[in-house]
């Protein structure tokens, strides 16, 4: 807040200071001690200090540690409030520009290892086995892909963008997948599969679970497939600077 007048700002009941208000980090103690009323105004303090009488008032925004601008920032507010943690290398698997919000939320879910797979709801009481290949134990690392089923998937859907074939190994997989080695096409490809398959291998696995219905891995590799070229037209990547050979890049990986 910005003082002027200060007729208008409660000494101990406004936010005016940078440490807070006054009256919950002094407390009751403190305008006893201080004998400073409790409706007492700036003005009525601060008499000793020469105070601009010809304006208002006026709320101001933090911007940073100690910066403050009259205009609100959407931004710099959510920058200044949020909880600040170590960066994580495996942030650019999901927060890139070609990337799809619905893909990237279930990747970061993985990531975590936040999804009911069989491993976690077990602590609830409840038993599951892998309905995709029968194995007795459903964990993350099983479903990405140390199942036959879901490993044969991710063969079919990344094509030759990653040779040798890769490893079941999940951490393997994601070291590869986020190595600088490749070019920058590849590198969109490659993480945007990611997300499509991830994706696709929790919700064949969700109805399998509730529905029955089942899909061969071969067509789930198709639907896949379209589903990420249908997604790099949408991103008009001809247009773009770097990105003109994107789709001929997808489509020679699968010759």
């Amino acid at each position: 807040m910005e003082i002027h007048s200060g007729n208008s700002v409660g000494f101990w009941t406004d936010l005016w200071h940078p440490i807070g208000r006054l009256i919950e980090v002094i407390g009751e103690r403190g305008i006893q001690k201080l004998g400073i009323v409790r409706n007492a105004k700036i003005a009525d303090v601060l008499f000793l200090l020469v105070l601009r009488h010809n304006g208002n008032n006026a709320v101001l925004w933090k911007r940073g540690e100690d910066e403050y601008k009259k205009e609100f920032s959407a931004y710099n507010t959510r920058d200044t409030i949020r909880s600040r943690h170590t960066k994580v290398s495996w942030f650019k698997l999901f927060w890139f520009k070609q990337g799809v919000r619905r893909f990237e939320f279930i990747t970061w879910l993985v990531i975590k290892d936040r999804l009911s797979t069989g491993v976690r709801t077990r602590a609830w009481g409840i038993r599951q086995g892998c309905p995709l290949w029968g194995e007795t134990e459903e964990s993350r690392e099983h479903l990405f892909f140390a199942c036959p089923y879901t490993y044969g998937l991710w063969l079919q859907v990344i094509g030759s963008l990653l040779r040798p074939a890769p490893l079941h190994d999940w951490a393997k997989i994601l070291a590869t997948i986020l190595s600088t080695v490749h070019d920058r096409l590849t590198s969109i490809l490659l993480r945007l599969a990611f997300q499509v398959t991830i994706y696709y291998i929790w919700r064949e696995r969700n109805e399998r679970r509730h529905t029955q219905k089942t899909r061969p891995a071969h067509q789930l590799g198709k639907l896949i497939d379209k589903t990420i070229r249908k997604h790099i037209l949408s991103t008009r990547y001809h247009e773009k600077r770097g990105l003109e050979g994107l789709m001929q890049h997808c489509f020679s990986a699968h010759i």
